[in-house]
């Protein structure tokens, strides 16, 4: 697939456009609108590989009740862990579509792909993938179930908990934790680095959108952002705003428009070859 690389200014960054030309045969299925921007995916997992990700589950009491309801996750480890080295650690939040019980539906997209050898092999790491219940999005208010008077925490916070346990059960290096997510997730992302500004070395917000006026609380953060410019589901000016937001405040962030694309921006940005991983994976704390 033949790629053109075009650079204008906003503010101080640079937006990259890319535009491609031909089709691209991805065999993936995209969702128009219906409810939250996505409607349910389809789950068609084979079995060996959801099995290459170890459960993970914990109770949370949402605000509009008082009774407990799972929230769970899936974590990804290395093929390989050698002795006295520590790994990245990718957090991924999915789209709307993605939302369930079935602790399955997150893994399409990203996360099957980094459980295959081609990856594992390039990119070791371990990845996190929490799954949004049904009806909930990710700044949706939910506390722990052994806190419940604690009223102001939502399911980021949850995420964040969840980050801590398995940094401290598994090698992880805690100077590359990296979030990225996609459409209900890409808003999810921008919320969580505005509420957690020092967890992450690094952040991928696609196809999102944020509040402007929280960027000024992580503009140290490398940031790649990636949307496509005729996506009719989450228009690319909310991301455009959130960048514009993000370089007056001081940041200065890879901005990358996809011409054409409509709301799948994810694939071409989470390809192995894209470019976003080689650059993901070189970003550490300092």
């Amino acid at each position: 697939m033949n790629v053109i690389e075009s650079k204008m200014k906003i503010t101080k960054c640079t937006i990259v456009t890319i535009i491609f030309w031909g089709l691209v045969n991805i065999g993936l299925i995209v969702y128009m609108q219906s409810n939250d921007y996505e409607n349910p995916t389809e789950v068609n997992l084979a079995p060996e590989l959801v099995r290459r990700f170890a459960p993970l589950r914990t109770l949370v009491i949402p605000a509009d009740s008082n009774k407990p309801i799972e929230f769970q996750a899936r974590i990804l480890k290395p093929d390989r862990i050698e002795a006295r080295r520590f790994y990245p650690l990718i957090v991924l939040l999915h789209g709307a579509g993605e939302r369930g019980n079935d602790n399955q539906r997150q893994l399409k997209y990203l996360a099957q792909q980094m459980a295959q050898s081609p990856w594992q092999e390039k990119y070791p790491c371990f990845l996190l993938a929490p799954q949004c219940p049904r009806n909930m999005n990710w700044s949706s208010p939910a506390c722990a179930a052994d806190s419940p008077d604690d009223n102001d925490q939502n399911l980021l916070d949850q995420i964040h908990q969840m980050i801590l346990d398995i940094s401290r059960k598994y090698p992880i290096d805690k100077r590359r934790i990296y979030i990225t997510g996609y459409s209900m997730g890409g808003f999810g992302t921008w919320s969580m680095i505005a509420r957690y500004p020092e967890l992450f070395a690094a952040a991928v917000p696609i196809c999102g959108g944020g509040n402007t006026n929280t960027v000024s609380g992580f503009v140290h953060l490398p940031i790649w952002v990636a949307h496509g410019t005729r996506d009719e589901i989450v228009p690319v000016t909310s991301s455009r705003d959130m960048v514009d937001a993000f370089c007056k405040a001081g940041g200065n962030p890879i901005y990358q428009e996809l011409e054409g694309i409509k709301h799948d921006s994810w694939t071409p940005t989470y390809a192995i070859d894209g470019g976003m991983f080689a650059w993901l994976f070189q970003q550490r704390k300092k």
